[in-house]
């Protein structure tokens, strides 16, 4: 019967049934909260009491850190048990490191949840959305607290922690940095660089520039870069600019460079630096960079961009008949190039995303159907565009051509369409331009008087 009691008395007292009352941190920080209230007899607001408790369980962890820390300090090596046993049997150094690590992780829960309150009476408040802080370009706005991943601060590199920590996001080029770090920012906003006059991308592959050259400094922040020193220190290549930036500015972020679109029909993402990842992703949908004629030596060995050319070509064509068709104007049949409604303005302008998914080979194929219901609907479905086509007077072929109809030729004064082989043979000379000159002159003739009169 003793070893029974002794048992029951030996589980009760201990460690791996001991726990901190759950309740404990509850009263401390509601007791804090009154002392709060009362120090203030003239009222306080509910956020302000939040912020108060706050500070109390930082202080709190911080303590408890510190502890930690010291007691690491004392061996320079995790402390070993002490098998030192109270009268109860149980481990009394062991049972205190245990409550430590447990009112720790319950003042870290606390900080958690009076954040989250804090962050929806702010929502409620309204005070979180309209406040904008803006500095160089940059309009940073508070974050929620929700969210899957922990960003890094780009100012000063560390992890937000979203649940206890306010941070912004600048609405413009993303950029994320805490609440307290936002006003360091040094870094021009991407979108003031492209929202400048007579922006342009750089077309012209950069040569990469030396280390001696850049005085061994990173070309954004100054600050000092090398190949074989510590990796705090190392040297990375942005293949946009040429230039070498420190790992704080460069982060290994991968993007299609223009220049080697254009010159080379390659879109493998290269490394870039964090600025202009930023840039290159504000302007990714503008249509900035244009094929003209001096890189039009690069259709005759691409395929893809060769057929791209001839539709877009044709979209042009096919705008003329649907703003003159009511029919087009009410189904907005124009909506389908939505995604690219430059392509009804020029016919040689291309966004960066563009050239790298036709190079990529997915946007041929939906500039194709699109092609096929603009064509049907001009050549079977309204009789309006259809009475916009022509028949070929230079021969006896009755079917009705368009300005878009493969092998066909314009007329360039009066837009008259006839087939390829019919107009070359008649040297490029329009029988409809003929029949209005001799119709002119007719008409001139009619109104001279004559010498006799």
């Amino acid at each position: 019967m003793s070893y029974g009691s002794s048992t029951c008395r030996s589980r009760k007292g201990s460690w791996l049934i001991s726990k901190v009352d759950e309740n404990e941190v509850d009263q401390e920080i509601e007791q804090v909260m009154d002392d709060f209230r009362k120090d203030n007899l003239n009222g306080v607001e509910r956020i302000k009491e939040i912020e108060h408790a706050l500070e109390f369980c930082r202080d709190q962890l911080k303590e408890l850190l510190n502890d930690e820390q010291i007691e690491t300090n004392d061996t320079g090596k995790t402390k070993p048990i002490d098998i030192i046993q109270d009268t109860l049997g149980n481990l009394p150094n062991f049972v205190d490191r245990e409550k430590k690590s447990m009112r720790k992780q319950m003042y870290f829960d606390k900080i958690v949840q009076l954040g989250l309150e804090r962050q929806r009476i702010q929502e409620l408040d309204g005070s979180i959305e309209n406040e904008i802080l803006r500095i160089e370009g940059h309009e940073f706005v508070i974050q929620s607290a929700r969210g899957r991943h922990n960003p890094c601060c780009e100012v000063c590199m560390h992890a937000i922690w979203r649940l206890v920590q306010y941070w912004r996001r600048c609405r413009i080029c993303g950029l994320r940095a805490h609440d307290k770090c936002a006003e360091e920012v040094r870094r021009v906003c991407a979108g003031v660089l492209a929202a400048r006059n007579k922006f342009e991308l750089q077309l012209n592959i950069c040569e990469e520039r030396s280390l001696a050259e850049q005085g061994y400094q990173c070309a954004e922040c100054s600050a000092s870069i090398c190949f074989d020193g510590p990796a705090e220190q190392e040297a990375r290549l942005c293949d946009y600019s040429g230039e070498l930036f420190c790992p704080n500015c460069h982060w290994n972020d991968l993007w299609s460079i223009p220049a080697r679109i254009v010159h080379n029909l390659d879109s493998t993402p290269r490394p870039v630096c964090r600025a202009i990842k930023q840039l290159l992703s504000i302007v990714d949908n503008r249509p900035l960079i244009d094929i003209n004629e001096s890189s039009l030596s690069l259709i005759k060995f691409h395929k893809e961009l060769r057929r791209v050319t001839e539709i877009r070509r044709n979209f042009l064509l096919m705008k003329c008949y649907f703003v003159s068709c009511r029919t087009a104007k009410k189904l907005r049949i124009l909506q389908y190039l939505k995604d690219h409604s430059h392509f009804v303005d020029s016919a040689s302008t291309y966004s960066l995303r563009e050239l790298r998914e036709l190079l990529d080979g997915t946007i041929l194929q939906e500039l194709e159907d699109i092609h096929t219901v603009f064509r049907k609907h001009i050549e079977e479905e309204c009789e309006t565009c259809k009475g916009n086509g022509f028949f070929c007077e230079l021969c006896n072929d009755d079917r009705i051509l368009f300005a878009f109809t493969e092998n066909s030729r314009n007329c360039q004064k009066c837009l008259a369409v006839y087939h390829r082989k019919c107009f070359e043979k008649r040297s490029l000379q329009c029988p409809r331009c003929d029949r209005r000159r001799k119709r002119d002159e007719n008409t001139r003739e009619s109104l001279t008087p004559s010498p006799e009169e």
